[in-house]
């Protein structure tokens, strides 16, 4: 699957960015960043993106997407933290409002029950009986029925 996926994406990156792609290999001169820098940034940027995908694949087999959607969107308050602390760029009002109104649907949802049903009902009724053995042959003295 992966790899179709590669081959698609370099079609495209290729059809419709070539361009762009061409314009950040090329040396234009007196620039300080290296054509091989350039080519080991895009290597590190591809990795951290793989290790990326595969941790929000790893977070969907213990959660829900759209915990994982609601924690994706609240990602732009690293680049607001660096905008505000870093450039002296405070964002408008309206990103604020957009913020708290994600923060308060992820209360929202945290609030009620996971969606995910688990392997083990929560309503399972344990009740210890004893058994004759003279009337039953398959129980014995002791044993444990679950309704």
């Amino acid at each position: 699957k992966w790899f179709f996926g590669l081959g698609i994406s370099v079609f495209q990156l290729l059809i419709l960015e070539e361009d762009s792609l061409v314009a950040f290999f090329e040396n234009q001169g007196g620039e300080p960043c290296k054509v091989s820098m350039r080519f080991l940034l895009l290597g590190v940027y591809v990795v951290f993106q793989a290790l990326d995908k595969a941790g929000e694949i790893r977070f969907l087999g213990i959660s829900e997407a759209a915990l994982l959607n609601l924690s994706l969107l609240t990602s732009d308050l690293w680049a607001a933290a660096f905008s505000t602390f870093a450039e002296g760029v405070v964002p408008s009002v309206s990103y604020f409002v957009a913020l708290l109104l994600i923060v308060s649907g992820i209360v929202m949802y945290e609030a009620g029950p996971s969606p995910i049903s688990h392997s083990t009902p929560s309503n399972i009724k344990i009740t210890m009986h004893h058994a004759d053995t003279e009337h039953a042959t398959d129980v014995k003295k002791g044993d444990v029925e679950m309704t």
